[in-house]
């Protein structure tokens, strides 16, 4: 996982959210980008319109409303970031949307870019996605890869 902000905020944020198993797991899964250089190199979403003014914003909460314990969720979510709002370390930053995205090695086997507050990509399909691309495609690698891609291709166009 990486985040915009300076080891010391992750640090606090690792912290505050007590989700890791120990501090050598956090270590190894959470990096901070404090010039944001992996979000531009990405190049993410970025905008007050974007991040404020997108239709997809409501819809996204009420997508997360409206599955099975998805308030619960999100009431879990908000508890625990009511207590922990860090503020960039560049003001521009706070405009910056956030993706998920899947590599193997220098090859993009997913990728979403959130296209608005709250529009995050499916964890489960992520993991999905991870775990087939681990295990080798399970069965009939090319086929599963095209899968993915053609998959990552519509999502993408729905995105940018």
């Amino acid at each position: 996982m990486v985040s915009i902000g300076v080891p010391e905020k992750a640090q606090q944020l690792v912290d505050h959210l007590d989700c890791f198993a120990s501090q050598q797991q956090a270590e190894q899964i959470f990096f901070v980008d404090p010039d944001n250089q992996l979000y531009d190199a990405l190049d993410l979403n970025r905008g007050i319109q974007r991040l404020a003014f997108n239709l997809a914003t409501p819809f996204a909460f009420l997508d997360r409303i409206q599955q099975k314990d998805g308030l619960k969720d999100l009431g879990e979510v908000l508890s625990k970031w009511s207590r922990a709002i860090f503020i960039p370390p560049k003001q521009a930053q706070a405009l910056l949307q956030g993706g998920t995205f899947v590599f193997a090695g220098n090859r993009t086997v997913y990728a979403h870019y959130d296209p608005s507050t709250a529009a995050h990509a499916s964890i489960d399909r992520v993991l999905e996605i991870a775990r087939r691309e681990n295990s080798g495609g399970g069965g009939d690698a090319a086929a599963a890869e095209t899968d993915v891609k053609e998959e990552v291709a519509a999502e993408a166009a729905t995105q940018k």
